[in-house]
């Protein structure tokens, strides 16, 4: 991009997205331009203060932005020429050659990966290196998407982008995508004054915000799913509309946990849908199925569609619209009973199957691979005996991304034994079974530690196992690093015995030392940090082990450690009581470090922090201080989205959201208040992770 500067010389500036394409297009710049027509150096970036227009592209790109100038200004018109033929070139430039690849299924893995350790920037890119193999079309995307969103935990950012809903609210939704969309509309709309104001107010809200926007497309069939969320939404749907549905809303309730929160408003709502209605029939006569079921089929009603149709029976009419409805519906309860009444079914019927509902009869088999007794309340459990019974990896991942929606996370809470089995079930795993339950990983994080309000008791032995998931992986991405310290630090929460509590640090380290690289030393020191603020249920011998062997890879590559990480090194050293170790470290000079890579530390701007891990935050506010003493940093620790919250995000000239120890709530509120101004998310809830994302931002200022 030229900049024409008032004499007439012009700067070009060069930007790439990535460090490997930054890398990449320095070399080729090199070659094309430089050192024949430019002064033009690749190790030495743009600096960032020399115009308003290196100063933009900062803040868009980072450091990964350079700029050149002619040595003369008759080399412009060469340099021109050798950026023409240079783009020239890059557009002929073959596409890479689908050998290279990577298959989509791991691509997906990733993705989903990246959202449970809330990495945006990784899961974008992510995104679109899906989009980029040709095998997701533009309904998908739209799903992933929203996946995108709500997996990131930005509710209200997706419920109030009306086109994206209302681009997906016509489809055919996967349960997942259904899950997510309308759980955003509930909690960001109805949930804020659902204990608050009675049923009519409620009614109206649901009306304005949900029903007028959208119509009711998104309620067309629940898919037998049992989020609280999706749940509650859809009895509203019920008593918005002229003629309710009162089996649909009796199934509802039925559906919805007597243990999970809001049992008892549910209950109220359904008591005011009054009488049930009528069939519509006529007088002294038996209803007309056939037509009724004919229009479950328009209205996408499959559950009303499946009752119909065993009114049907024995007429052939019946079996072709139950093999239609469990197709839709994704029940293994109600496809196994549906397989049954095919096999029993007369000749007569059997023979007269047309080749679709012969299709649909192979389909449906394939899932109906065990002999054990399917029930939706004990889930996890059925699908784990499959698995060791020998269910095959397709067809195990198949049926868990069909059936998991029918789960509740309530049947679990209170319930220590089913959790102890499928402990069990996984410990005891040979290696193809344990093949399985490492490729779900990301289904089985998201339902037991993402889902759940706070960590349970009861979940504390499958919090272990998904740790030792990761331990029996070896080399580890760092979003992967983040997920065990996300795991780690949810069993540490949940009251663990002693020999939890050892077994957890004893795998930490494992971690640790199997991605023993300065590359992760910001991870290593977060969750050293976050250790320090838990309580230890040991004499405290084993998160000092793992403090120390944090120091030993400082020790192997200290010229590589920032000034930074050398003083939230010295402060835990500190908190761990064991400074002697800091002074025995190789000789860098501290403050030599300093100099050098702070150089923009007469920043006299406004740092807000936004963090639930007070601990974390008073410490980064602290080193930032240090680092930048004109500066003011103030940290933000409010549960919800409060006046004192959004003020701070309007004044900040930096503001860091450490949204994995927040709040979704606090989220739109902050987003809205930054405006345009650049929201800095780092991955990470330590001090570590803020402080380097501070400094990384000041300094492209």
């Amino acid at each position: 991009m030229p900049a024409v500067l008032d004499n007439g010389n012009i700067t070009w500036y060069a930007v790439a997205e990535s460090d490997q394409v930054f890398a990449q297009l320095s070399e080729e710049l090199t070659s094309f331009i430089g050192p024949s027509y430019s002064a033009f150096v690749t190790e030495s970036p743009v600096d960032y203060r020399k115009s308003t227009q290196a100063k933009a592209l900062a803040s868009r790109f980072g450091r990964r932005v350079l700029s050149f100038e002619a040595n003369c200004p008759e080399d412009q018109l060469q340099i021109k020429k050798a950026l023409t033929l240079y783009r020239n070139l890059l557009v002929s430039r073959p596409a890479i050659t689908t050998r290279t690849r990577r298959p989509f299924g791991q691509i997906r893995s990733d993705f989903d990966r990246a959202l449970l350790a809330g990495n945006e920037l990784g899961a974008k890119g992510f995104l679109e290196e899906l989009k980029s193999t040709g095998r997701v079309d533009a309904g998908q995307q739209k799903c992933l998407e929203v996946r995108l969103h709500s997996g990131l935990g930005q509710f209200e950012v997706m419920a109030r982008n009306e086109h994206l809903i209302k681009s997906v609210a016509e489809l055919s939704l996967p349960s997942q995508t259904l899950i997510d969309v309308v759980s955003a509309l509930y909690e960001t709309h109805i949930r804020p004054i659902e204990s608050d104001s009675d049923i009519g107010s409620i009614v109206e809200v649901f009306k304005k915000r949900l029903i007028k926007p959208f119509g009711g497309a998104l309620f067309r069939d629940r898919k037998g799913i049992r989020n609280p969320s999706v749940l509650k939404a859809f009895l509203l749907w019920e008593l918005c509309r002229d003629v309710p549905n009162l089996r649909k809303a009796r199934l509802i309730f039925d559906d919805y946990a007597s243990k999970s929160d809001g049992w008892g408003l549910v209950k109220d709502w359904l008591a005011q849908l009054g009488v049930k209605p009528q069939l519509p029939t006529k007088l002294n006569s038996t209803p007309d199925y056939s037509s009724l079921a004919q229009q479950a089929i328009v209205d996408e009603d499959y559950e009303s569609l499946y009752e119909y149709s065993l009114k049907l029976l024995p007429d052939i009419k019946g079996y072709k619209f139950l093999l239609r409805s469990v197709s839709e519906l994704a029940s293994f309860k109600k496809t196994g009973e549906v397989l049954k009444l095919v096999d029993e079914a007369s000749s007569e019927v059997s023979e007269n199957f047309e080749p679709k509902d012969l299709e649909r009869i192979e389909i449906l088999k394939r899932f109906d691979v065990t002999e054990t007794k399917y029930d939706h309340r004990n889930g996890w459990v059925w699908w784990a005996e499959s698995i060791l019974k020998g269910l095959p990896l397709a067809d195990a991942k198949a049926a868990l991304v069909k059936e998991v929606s029918h789960w509740s996370i309530d049947d679990y809470t209170g319930d220590p034994a089913k959790c102890d089995r499928l402990a069990q079930l996984i410990v005891g795993a040979d290696d193809n079974a344990s093949r399985v339950f490492r490729e779900s990983f990301p289904e089985m994080v998201a339902f037991f530690v993402e889902q759940p309000v706070k960590p349970q008791r009861t979940f504390t032995p499958l919090y272990s196992n998904l740790v030792k998931m990761l331990v029996f992986c070896g080399t580890l991405s760092a979003d992967e690093l983040e997920i065990s310290s996300l795991l780690a630090l949810t069993l540490l929460s949940s009251g663990p015995t002693v020999d939890e509590y050892s077994e957890c640090l004893r795998d930490m380290s494992e971690i640790l030392t199997a991605n023993r690289t300065v590359m992760h030393l910001d991870w290593a020191l977060n969750f050293a940090e976050l250790l320090a603020l838990h309580p230890a249920q040991d004499s405290g011998s084993l998160r000092i082990s793992f403090f120390v062997d944090v120091i030993s890879l400082v020790s192997s590559a200290y010229h590589r450690v920032s000034s930074f990480q050398r003083d939230i090194l010295e402060q835990l050293a500190n908190d761990y009581g064991c400074s002697d170790l800091i002074e025995r470290l190789p000789g860098a000079d501290s403050e030599e470090g300093n100099s050098a890579e702070i150089k923009n530390g007469s920043f006299d701007g406004f740092i807000g922090i936004y963090t639930l891990t007070e601990g974390a935050g008073h410490r980064a506010k602290y080193l930032l201080e240090s680092s930048y003493p004109n500066a003011r940093v103030e940290v933000n620790s409010d549960h919800e989205a409060t006046d004192r919250l959004t003020n701070l995000a309007k004044k900040a000239d930096v503001f860091i959201f450490a949204w994995k120890s927040s709040k979704h709530q606090a989220f739109f509120c902050v987003k809205n208040a930054r405006s345009s101004k650049s929201l800095i998310m780092p991955i990470g809830k330590g001090s570590a992770s803020i402080v380097r994302s501070a400094s990384q931002c000041i300094e492209t200022m």
